[in-house]
């Protein structure tokens, strides 16, 4: 629904969508006044819609992260929301900040308040009784071994084997499918984004050889997964 709250600066017609022809101008087309989901302008549309509301309630956006808001109250506690497409996160050390804040989004658009966060963009959290937070992707992780046929690989202590170099495929070297290892290191790269810090430099060096990958690199990639 998020994507219907945004103007359109651009002209673009649609087709009649079926169910709606209107009888004697089925030849007609609509113009579109509010994006939709599919056009490419929607998410950038709708980014600038949330963002001058968020600007309104006095949040100012990350230098570091253009989808990181914070909020600063009177007593120097913040409020942060981390924006994604249509889905955001609260967090704050003041809880009635959050609410107010929730209050004040919730009249401007319509909208769906989840409660705690025990998930979001593949991440579980866990809260500790001790005031800790914990952020993992196991399940995440289960799923990227199941997808590649390795959820009953032998598992190993390190993510790269350091008796092999990584180098450009050799011409002796037979090629590996370019697709399935991109597919790979796709998901390496999300985990090593988000959670999985130790991967990093393992996925930075088969990043490097996605033209044209080799079944050497097809065997690294597939280590860091019986790493993981």
């Amino acid at each position: 629904m998020a994507f219907l709250y945004s103007s359109l600066d651009e002209t673009i017609y649609v087709e009649q969508p079926e169910g709606f022809l209107v009888p004697g101008k089925e030849d007609y087309v609509c113009l579109l006044q509010k994006a939709l989901y599919g056009l490419k302008q929607s998410s950038r549309a709708w980014f600038h819609v949330i963002a001058e509301v968020l600007v309104d309630f006095d949040f100012k956006q990350s230098e570091s992260d253009p989808c990181i808001w914070i909020h600063e109250n009177a007593k120097g506690e913040r409020i942060y929301i981390a924006l994604y497409v249509d889905d955001l996160i609260i967090a704050g050390e003041n809880e009635k900040d959050i609410l107010t804040i929730k209050r004040r989004l919730s009249k401007r658009f319509e909208m769906k308040d989840l409660g705690i966060a025990r998930k979001f963009l593949g991440m579980e959290i866990k809260y500790g009784n001790d005031g800790s937070i914990k952020i993992y992707q196991n399940q995440y992780i289960q799923q990227l071994l199941e997808h590649h046929g390795m959820w009953d690989c032998n598992p190993v202590s390190t993510p790269l084997d350091t008796s092999i170099k990584l180098s450009s495929i050799m011409e002796n070297e037979a090629p590996a499918d370019p697709q399935e290892y991109a597919s790979i290191v796709g998901g390496l790269t999300f985990a090593a984004y988000v959670t999985r810090s130790d991967i990093t430099c393992a996925v930075g060096q088969l990043s490097q050889f996605l033209n044209k990958p080799s079944t050497t690199h097809m065997h690294a990639a597939k280590r860091v997964l019986r790493y993981l």
